[in-house]
């Protein structure tokens, strides 16, 4: 019975899986990948002084490149590059005519040496050429490209893949004496043999990285819900932007102030990104990777939000002193892609995902021995 609900439920999460993990893989080095595929955007040469220009200046020469479109562009972020001739990355939104409260995304790569715009790219609208193809195989990977109902139905898919492994190991258990069975792939018994034993062992050596993945999986489908949930259990006190009254004008420092102020509070770590004020009075969030912060593939948690009136710190997240249930949920994207433990966490991920490919194709090619041989049986 065991086995039965195996196979079938096996059978159907196959098509997610293969799909899930190998896009997962791939995403796994996005950003190296990226950086091959598109130098001219997100490489740059490194002057022999290695000044780069203010912010401020990177930011206005990419607002400047938006002057002669007919939309309404809005700067949202800016995030430097993780590399010394990486370009600067500004994000900027448009409402999107065709639904409500939601928008076009843009990026726009701006040289940090020169403040010289390098180019831009659609973030919203998606194609397969070399711009745009790893945001392609993003939307793929979470969303199967059918929006937010391609989101809920992976997490659905992350729910019983993580349910499922428990059962697969029970399983794949040898019997006591005979763990070197489960744990190698016998060549000498034919291919019948080897696909059941190819099954077996990629499921047991990619089960810890598997339930990683499904059950950050599940937080980066539901990130509200699981927040309600961890809350009930552990302390979550969150990293949310404080609420600022509506005011007049336009912000009175720039992007280099909010940043000054931002380091007056974390001296140390790495910048990672400068949130815009959207709105009049509202605040920048200046983003920084502290010293023993969890890595996330591009970002950091910890945050100091700067009145963007006057320069003052008006609120501060501290990842490395969060709460119980705030550390609990930083953690879940850098486990997702790996990025928690570095480059080794990041070969964890991938060659999960390749073991997961292989677990699926052996285990469907044990199936359908099985099943032409049931049908030779009965006639």
């Amino acid at each position: 019975m065991l086995a039965l609900v195996h196979r079938y439920s096996g059978l159907l999460l196959l098509v997610f899986v293969l799909i899930s993990a190998s896009t997962g893989s791939v995403l796994v080095f996005s950003h190296e990948i990226d950086r091959w595929l598109n130098p001219g955007l997100l490489r740059v040469t490194v002057p022999a002084d290695g000044r780069v220009r203010p912010y401020a200046e990177q930011l206005a020469a990419a607002i400047a490149s938006q002057a002669g479109e007919a939309e309404a562009w809005q700067p949202v972020s800016l995030v430097p590059g993780r590399q010394a001739d990486g370009a600067s990355s500004v994000l900027f939104r448009y409402p999107d005519s065709t639904r409500t409260d939601r928008f076009i995304w843009r990026q726009v790569l701006v040289d940090p040496y020169s403040a010289r715009v390098l180019g831009q790219r659609e973030r919203t609208r998606l194609s397969a050429d070399r711009p745009g193809l790893m945001n392609l195989i993003g939307e793929v990977h979470g969303k199967l490209l059918l929006g937010d109902a391609g989101r809920r139905c992976f997490g659905i898919v992350a729910i019983v893949w993580l349910l499922s492994l428990p059962l697969g190991l029970f399983l794949w258990w040898p019997g006591r004496g005979k763990l070197r069975l489960g744990l190698t792939v016998r060549r000498d018994l034919g291919p019948a043999r080897r696909n059941i034993d190819l099954h077996r062992v990629t499921g047991f050596y990619s089960a810890p990285v598997i339930a990683a993945v499904t059950l950050s999986g599940i937080y980066m489908t539901w990130p509200g819900e699981v927040k309600q949930l961890v809350g009930m259990v552990l302390a979550v006190d969150g990293n949310a932007a404080p609420k600022m009254p509506v005011a007049d004008g336009q912000a009175q420092i720039d992007a280099d102030a909010a940043l000054r102020a931002a380091r007056s509070v974390f001296p140390e770590g790495e910048l990672r990104r400068i949130g815009l004020p959207r709105r009049p009075g509202e605040a920048y969030a200046v983003s920084i990777r502290l010293p023993g912060e969890v890595r996330r593939p591009s970002t950091a948690r910890s945050t100091v939000w700067v009145d963007s009136r006057d320069g003052r710190p008006l609120k501060v997240y501290d990842a490395t002193r969060a709460a119980a249930g705030d550390t609990y949920l930083d953690w879940q994207t850098p486990l997702h892609t790996g990025s928690a433990f570095g480059l080794a966490g990041r070969l964890a991920v991938a060659f999960g995902g390749l073991a997961a490919v292989l677990g699926c194709l052996s285990g469907f090619l044990v199936w359908r021995r099985r099943t032409a041989a049931g049908r030779l049986t009965r006639s």
